[in-house]
């Protein structure tokens, strides 16, 4: 009722449109306490992290990390073993500039890579 006696109707307004703030509460729930935070970044890495092979090309030189065994060389291919497959890289004029037990760093043109699950 007004003040006058006579039942009044509530108007109901429309809801009022969508600011953004929602989207504000949903990211300050999946964000990080400092604590977590450096949980995360000094955390262990995944299983098997350091024995994944690697790649890296620059220019004329390649460097390959985490090999088993080289199976052929010669100036056109090489021909490597990894832990999972073969790697074979294909070419003119490499050669091995350095090799560990585990990396090797070959200079050259290379033309292109092949991969195989087949060991």
């Amino acid at each position: 009722m007004d003040r006058s006696g006579v039942p009044c109707r509530r108007q109901h307004r429309p809801a009022a449109p969508p600011t953004g703030g929602e989207k504000v509460s949903k990211q300050r729930k999946g964000r990080l306490t400092p604590r977590g935070w450096l949980r995360l970044l000094f955390g262990q890495p995944p299983a098997g992290m350091y024995r994944r092979p690697a790649v890296y090309m620059t220019g004329s030189q390649m460097e390959i990390e985490h090999f088993k065994t080289i199976r052929t060389y010669d100036e056109n291919k090489l021909c490597l073993e990894l832990y999972g497959g073969v790697f074979t890289v294909y070419g003119d004029g490499m050669q091995i500039l350095s090799l560990t037990a585990h990396r090797i760093t070959l200079r050259g043109r290379f033309v292109r890579t092949d991969f195989s699950d087949d060991v």
